[in-house]
Parts: C-alpha cells; structure tokens; sequence
C-alpha cells in the first residue's frame, strides 16, 4: 500500500520565516540562544535557496510529495468463533496479546464462563485456571500457537 502525501510546503515556509526572535522565545523550551539561531538560520542563504526552490516548484505545480510504503499485517480469522479468557503472565504483556488475538477473530473476556472457549493460561494462572478445568474448558499455556500461525502480509 502507498500513501502520497502533499504538504503545503512553501506556505508552511513561508510562515516559519515570518517568525520573529521574541515570538520563539515565548515557547516553552526555546530560549534566547535557539530562537536567535533559528531566526538567523530563516534569513540565511541556505534557507533562502530552499525557499527558492519550493517557489519554483509550487510554480511548476509540483509541490512536495512524500511516498510512504506501509506494510500492513492481515491475520486470517482462524479465532473467530473463539471466546478466550487470559490469565497469568507471559513474555510479553496480556494487553499485546489481546489485540493480536482480537486481530485474529477472538473475542477476549475477563473472566471464565461456560460460554468461555479457550482459557490461555500463562504463569501464576490462579482461580481461573481452576475454573476453567472444572467447566471443562480447553486451556492453552502457549500464546504463540494461537495467534503467530497464519500470518500473512500485504
């Protein structure tokens, strides 16, 4: 997938250099000696002929275009008719988990009911993983088998 992305660069520009000394200073975090050096900078040269040829760009109707290739991850929705509980710690937090496992189609729940499919039970699992045997619910100890199989990407 790639995204084209316009800015309105000369504008921007133009607006940076109208900037004075004292409306920099007012910015949290600027103080006299970075304010003058960017305002210094804004008259230079060297900005002044980057300015130059965002003007002849803009007249050209080019302006200024950005590509940017993002990889995208799709999941097949192997847990879709899956409802998962997560208990325990694990080598990466809970919350991670339950968006890769959302991702692939499985709803995720807080507690252990009869509805409950799979009980992912990490270390330290407690009173759930004890729940869960007695409902007769299936526990997996390895996230990875759920969620890190058929990963394709775009």
């Amino acid at each position: 997938m790639v995204l084209l992305i316009h800015y309105e660069s000369l504008r921007i520009l133009q607006k940076l250099q109208q900037l004075q000394e004292e409306d920099l200073v007012g910015i949290k975090g600027v103080g006299q000696v970075l304010a003058l050096n960017y305002t210094e900078f804004l008259s230079s040269p060297r900005f002044l002929k980057i300015l130059k040829g965002f003007k002849q760009l803009e007249k050209n109707h080019q302006g200024l275009k950005i590509q940017e290739k993002a990889i995208i991850k799709t999941y097949e929705q192997t847990l879709s008719n899956q409802i998962i509980c997560i208990t325990g710690s694990f080598d990466i937090p809970r919350s991670q988990i339950k968006e890769m496992l959302e991702a692939k189609g499985a709803k995720v729940t807080s507690s252990i009911t009869s509805a409950t499919t799979i009980l992912l039970a990490g270390e330290k699992a407690g009173s759930k993983l004890q729940k869960a045997q007695e409902l007769g619910t299936v526990i997996q100890s390895d996230y990875k088998k759920l969620i890190l199989s058929d990963i394709k990407q775009s």
